[in-house]
This record gives structure tokens, C-alpha cells and sequence, in this order.
């Protein structure tokens, strides 16, 4: 996919993209078939052959996807998978013959890999944490408002990057707003993943769970009201007992300098704060070093485009939240990352381009 330029004198130029090499991939825990497919899918299309570990706490569906690229004929050693914890991955960023490296995880590992691609000059993608914000002002279709901040902030048990955990009310509807959420959200089923009804399953890990209930116990010294759930919850069938399941949790009166606003919890923890107006909420939505994504509910859609125009973020949803079609690409500003996942701008970041002058004259030389 290059690009053709006609200049003067029935010369031209012309560009093609190249594959950047071996590149090496490092996925997440909390969508670990997804994140080996979205950067082994377009690393090989272009051409690349790729080196990927997955989290140690998901360490089979790259397998999986492995023996699925081996059955339908892709040449052995184009896509490679190896396991371990940090130190791997610390070898992998930094190995000489990598050429290109794309991460998917938290900004202080993100970080660590940036620090590894800059002494050999590689090329990288980074998709980082997030604080996004979800602001739903008075105009709103309140029912539809309330699913999808409920999706921006329970599904996979909140284990999503892109979460509007910051959700923004206006002032004049948090009450039925708070209302129709919490009547919802008690009707969520926790229990077996495996069953069509459950809409909570168990946190990943013991220590993810601790860390998630800490961030509850914080805001609530810190002035939270806790609405409903932020728990612990035991399952009456004791082949559960070894997960660690917690009831979703909504928090009220929060601030915005509140550890749980500002911090990214990677848990079932939604913080509702108020707004008057746009500008004021705008600001606001933007305090943050994050900037993965952030949603807007409005029935004036002028008042949508304004506001999603001046929202620091990458990807950005209009009266819907966390959806994800693959023709779009994903990404963040500030420190959610760098590049994009997906689409047509993921070929940029698994090419390098070459730019190529076709003379057809003479040699125009004045020595």
C-alpha cells in the first residue's frame, strides 16, 4: 500500500510499505485472545513475523490462536509464542533483532518497554491505562444513559481499559439517574461464568481483588458514599469457592482530587460526580493524564460533536460506550499510549515506508 506522486517533466515518486521485521508483542490478562489476534492479524499481514507472550495469568488462548494459524497453513516460525513473567518480557523489548515492539498493559511496564525500544531505536505501540470520563448531561435519554454507563464500568467485571469510570451527571438528573442505576445493577447475577444469566463473574486474582476493595476502602475515608456493592461475595456452590468474586460497585459524592477518581482501579468501581455546564465539565474530563477514550450521552447532537472535539482522548463514544468494531482504530492520548490498534492506521505501525524518485530525463548536473 504506497502511494503515487506525479511531479514535473513526466517524473514521479512513489512510496512503498515495507514490513518493519520481527516484531514483538506482549498482551494483557483481561482480553488475552483479543490481544494476541489484534497485533499478530496485523503484523503478519504486512508482512512481519511476530514473538508474543501473553500475561501469565492467561498464558493458553495464544496457543490456542497458534494451533488455529498452523491449521490453515502459516509457515512455522511466523508467529511464535513464548511464556513467562516480567524478566521475559524485559528480554523481548530489548533482544537486538526485534525490530518493532506493541504492548498492551499498565503505563509503569509501558514505560519500562519505551525505555528498552529507545536504546535501540525500535519502533513501538503502546496501549496504556485509562480514567476516562463518561458525561451524561440533562438532555440525555436517562434509560439509555444508565446501560451504558453500567457498560462503561461492569462489564468484565470493570476489567477494561477504556472504562468511563469518571461518570460526569448533571446536576439536575443524578437522582433518577442514580435511581434507575442502582435498581439495575442489583438485578446483576454473580456467579458461574459458564451460565447464560451471569453478568458478574470472578475477578482475576486474589491480589486484583484485594487491590480493588483498598481503592473502595480509600474513597470511602477519603468522603465516598458507597450506593450499592463493593463486597465480597461467596457463592453458594463450593466448586467457586476459589474465585474471587466482589457485587459491582457504585460510588457517590465523590470529588475530583479523590484517589479512586484519579487512579485507575481495573475493578467493578463506578465514580459518579456532578456538573453544571459544558465548559466546566469539559475541563474537568480533561484533568487527567490519561486520555485512552470517553463518552458523551446527549439527544442534541451539535452538543456531541462540540464536546467530543475538545475531549483529550482517542477514542471517544456518542450514547454508547465500550463497543469495539474492528474497522475502527483504538488508541490513546497522553499516557493511555501511543499508536493505534485496528483498521486502516494499524498497517502504519507494522510498516516502515520507502520513498523511491523515477527520473525519466537526463541527469540535469551543472559540474
Amino acid at each position: 500500500m504506497g502511494t503515487h506522486l506525479q511531479l514535473p517533466n513526466g517524473n514521479f515518486a512513489y512510496t512503498r510499505r515495507e514490513p518493519v521485521g520481527v516484531v514483538g508483542g506482549i498482551g494483557a490478562w483481561n482480553y488475552p485472545y483479543q490481544m494476541a489476534s489484534w497485533k499478530t492479524s496485523p503484523a503478519i499481514a504486512c508482512g512481519n513475523t511476530i514473538v508474543f507472550k501473553p500475561s501469565p495469568l492467561t498464558p493458553l488462548t495464544a496457543v490456542m490462536l497458534a494451533e488455529v494459524y498452523s491449521q490453515v497453513g502459516l509457515p512455522h516460525g511466523v508467529f511464535n509464542v513464548i511464556q513467562g513473567q516480567g524478566q521475559t518480557g524485559s528480554l523481548l523489548s530489548s533482544h537486538p533483532e526485534v525490530d518493532k515492539m506493541t504492548f498492551t498493559g499498565s503505563v509503569s511496564t509501558g514505560q519500562k518497554i519505551m525505555t528498552a525500544c529507545a536504546k535501540g531505536i525500535k519502533h513501538i505501540t503502546l496501549e496504556l491505562g485509562g480514567k476516562s470520563p463518561l458525561i451524561l448531561f440533562a438532555d440525555c435519554d436517562l434509560d439509555n444513559a444508565v446501560k451504558g454507563a453500567m457498560m462503561a464500568n461492569f462489564m468484565t467485571q470493570g476489567q477494561v481499559c477504556s472504562n468511563g469510570t469518571r461518570v460526569f451527571v448533571h446536576k439536575s438528573i443524578l437522582e433518577p439517574f442514580l435511581a434507575k442505576l442502582v435498581e439495575r445493577t442489583k438485578k446483576m447475577k454473580i456467579g458461574d461464568p459458564f451460565a447464560e444469566d451471569t453478568m458478574v463473574g470472578a475477578t482475576i486474582s486474589k491480589e486484583q481483588a484485594e487491590k480493588v476493595l483498598r481503592y473502595v476502602d480509600i474513597a470511602k475515608k477519603e468522603g465516598a458514599r458507597v450506593l450499592f456493592g463493593g463486597e465480597r461475595v461467596t457463592l453458594s456452590d463450593p466448586k467457586f469457592s476459589g474465585g474471587h468474586y466482589l457485587s459491582p460497585c457504585i460510588l457517590t459524592q465523590c470529588h475530583d482530587d479523590m484517589t479512586v477518581v484519579k487512579e485507575e482501579v481495573f475493578g467493578s468501581v463506578m465514580s459518579v460526580l456532578t456538573f453544571s455546564d459544558e465548559d466546566e465539565v469539559i475541563r474537568r474530563a480533561n484533568d487527567s493524564v490519561f486520555g485512552l477514550a470517553g463518552g458523551v450521552f446527549t439527544n442534541d447532537l451539535a452538543r456531541a460533536h462540540r464536546v467530543v472535539a475538545q475531549m483529550e482522548a482517542g477514542s471517544i463514544y456518542i450514547n454508547n460506550y465500550n463497543v469495539y468494531p474492528v474497522g475502527v482504530p483504538f488508541g490513546g492520548y497522553k499516557m493511555s499510549g501511543l499508536g493505534r490498534e485496528n483498521a486502516r492506521e494499524s498497517i502504519d505501525h507494522y510498516t516502515q515506508v520507502k520513498s523511491v524518485y523515477v527520473e525519466t530525463n537526463d541527469v540535469d548536473c551543472p559540474y
